[in-house]
């Protein structure tokens, strides 16, 4: 049984020499689980997951409200605020959520900190769900072991590794899982009404494994493990389940957009591009947070699309998404976020100023700049405020070239001048070669 085999290669993996079996440990916790029976389906799951010698499993059963679990609410943030602080307080890798929906349970796998941008990692939506049949958790229920294999895949995939024993185990399993469900032919004991998320879930494991050095045929197997899902699109009781599907999707394209090392980068871009829109129509504003992730990789996207073709409206649907981004990444709840995306909206605003001549745009570029600059305080970033100041000194010699306006000149000389001083006193030569140089194009003007 492709499971049994499962545990058995990995019983190899930690008594091998070289193996740390502390630092390769995964941890995870199930919470107890929101079923209308009161089954106690999560120890169950629980029990079933400490089979697993890979990971360390907690079973975290203290009462709390968990109506945000219908996914139906305005209390999403409740979602990502409770999973975070279980996540600390136990110090787990990763969450396993459980919610009877149907008579079928749906799990959701939640990472410390699922929405925080930027993050080179794969983004694993608290929505993104896998259901399984509630027998598999009643006393008499077996579980399939396929089902159980994808569960183990998709924690394991999901797991941001720390250490390098950690990245060492998330390799090595995860291919040896694809290797066994590819070989799996034993007969599915599993109705066709939860092969969409299977296979939404294995399109993900697929894709964490490959994503650092995709192929084409890599990119086929997974797209057509996602397409397979959104054939049985009718089958998914919400449009959230495969809007999902298409933010997979999106992100397989995006991730073969970046891959230097591929062909047809430029078709992948486009893809990439279409898969995420197609993501924001059913991952709308009532799911904010998945809403403004989504807004905030087609922003990056779209600006590359315009560096690529000049088409100016990439630019300005480069800026209109970051400003969907910044309605979600808000100060006080993502403050590091919210900075990122300030730093870069005044990067794309000053762009699209510049390419359109636009003082007023310019200006609301220097406004996000000087937002940036609430968090990155001079006392406290030093170099990275600087940084700041001369990125608003040159929109202020953009500004006085195309007006022919001393004014602002003299206010780019001021920036430009606050900003050499913090590089002098850290004696940050690179920089204070280039600030120099600027400083010197505007004496050209004003002398």
């Amino acid at each position: 049984m492709p499971f049994n085999r499962c545990i058995e290669n990995i019983r190899k993996f930690l008594t091998a020499p070289k193996t740390e079996t502390k630092d390769s440990i995964f941890r995870v916790t199930v919470v107890a689980f929101e079923d209308k029976c009161s089954m106690n389906c999560g120890r169950r799951f629980a029990e079933i997951l400490k089979h697993n010698p890979l990971f360390e499993v907690n079973f975290f059963d203290e009462a709390f409200p968990k109506g945000f679990l219908n996914l139906q609410g305005r209390n999403f943030f409740d979602f990502i605020d409770r999973g975070n602080k279980i996540l600390s307080s136990t110090q787990s890798d990763v969450l396993v959520w459980g919610y009877e929906e149907n008579g079928k349970i749906r799990l959701n796998f939640q990472i410390a900190d699922p929405y925080v941008i930027p993050n080179d990692d794969l983004s694993y939506s608290l929505l993104d769900s896998l259901f399984i049949p509630l027998s598999y958790l009643t006393t008499s229920g077996n579980f399939s072991e396929s089902v159980l294999l994808v569960i183990c895949g998709i924690i394991i995939a999901a797991v941001r590794p720390v250490t390098n024993d950690q990245k060492e185990s998330k390799s090595v399993l995860l291919q040896d899982i694809i290797e066994l469900l590819a070989a799996d032919t034993s007969p599915k004991d599993i109705s066709r009404e939860f092969m969409p998320y299977i296979m939404n879930m294995l399109g993900k494991i697929y894709l964490s494994n490959a994503r650092n050095s995709l192929t084409s045929t890599d990119i086929d197997v997974i797209q057509k493990l996602f397409e397979t899902a959104l054939k049985d699109i009718r089958l998914m009781t919400q449009p959230v389940y495969y809007g999902e599907v298409y933010h997979n999707m999106a992100q397989l394209y995006a991730c073969a957009y970046y891959d230097k090392q591929l062909p047809d980068r430029a078709d992948y871009l486009k893809s990439a591009i279409a898969y995420y829109q197609e993501a924001h129509k059913y991952l709308n504003k009532n799911y904010p947070y998945d809403y403004g992730l989504i807004a905030y990789h087609l922003a990056v996207l779209y600006f590359d699309f315009w560096k690529q073709t000049n088409d100016l409206q990439a630019l300005r649907d480069a800026v209109a998404q970051l400003r969907e981004a910044e309605k979600v990444y808000t100060k006080s709840q993502f403050m590091q976020s919210w900075c990122h995306v300030e730093g870069l909206l005044g990067y794309y605003l000053a762009t699209l100023g510049m390419s359109t001549k636009s003082s007023d745009i310019m200006q609301l570029a220097i406004n996000s700049y000087r937002n940036q600059q609430e968090v990155f305080e001079q006392r406290v970033y030093p170099m990275e405020w600087a940084g700041i100041q001369e990125a608003i000194g040159n929109i202020y010699y953009l500004l006085g070239k195309q007006n022919e306006d001393e004014t602002f000149l003299l206010e780019a000389r001021n920036y430009f001048n606050s900003a050499l001083d913090v590089y002098t006193e850290l004696k940050a030569k690179a920089a204070i070669t280039e600030v120099k140089q600027r400083l010197a194009k505007v004496h050209n003007y004003i002398d």
